[in-house]
């Protein structure tokens, strides 16, 4: 019996390690910076938007599985997850900015938990947004550069 198990768990454990569990140094400190960002925009947007509980999570997994040699202005890995905090420090800081119409800002108090991830498709250009009841989930563009269209596709998911 032991001998058949641990073929099936080990690997299975092994499949199990975090993104982060396996990243270098550089990148390690570059999501602890993106996340640091994103961690200043979100208390900011609690203090315009009204709602204390909000958190957000970042899942690295898909900047694991990018082609860095295939992004815009060939950034190196560590370079593209420290704009990832860069631009979710801009796109979140439009929230609390949309909270300025009292409309939007209703909307946005219900909002609990913000989800980040990477886009599966690498050539995608611009973030998606979409609500999951009070989670707002956002699929960065892989080399995670802003653009202005950004805040009119967040302003969509309230359309």
């Amino acid at each position: 019996m032991k001998k058949l198990v641990l073929p099936i768990v080990l690997p299975v454990a092994l499949m199990a390690v975090s993104f982060s569990a396996q990243a270098g140094i550089k990148d390690k400190k570059a999501m602890k910076t993106a996340t640091t960002m994103m961690e200043s925009a979100i208390t900011k947007v609690k203090t315009s938007c009204g709602n204390a509980k909000l958190e957000g999570k970042i899942d690295w997994s898909n900047w694991d599985t990018y082609k860095y040699e295939d992004m815009s202005l060939n950034r190196s890995k560590d370079a593209v997850l420290t704009n990832a905090g860069t631009l979710l420090e801009d796109v979140i800081g439009e929230m609390a900015t949309l909270c300025k119409d009292a409309d939007f800002k209703a909307e946005l108090a219900k909002i609990t938990t913000i989800n980040v991830s990477g886009k599966k498709d690498q050539k995608s250009m611009y973030i998606g947004f979409k609500l999951d009841g009070t989670t707002l989930n956002m699929d960065l563009n892989a080399d995670t550069i802003g653009s202005w269209k950004n805040k009119d596709l967040l302003k969509k998911v309230w359309d």
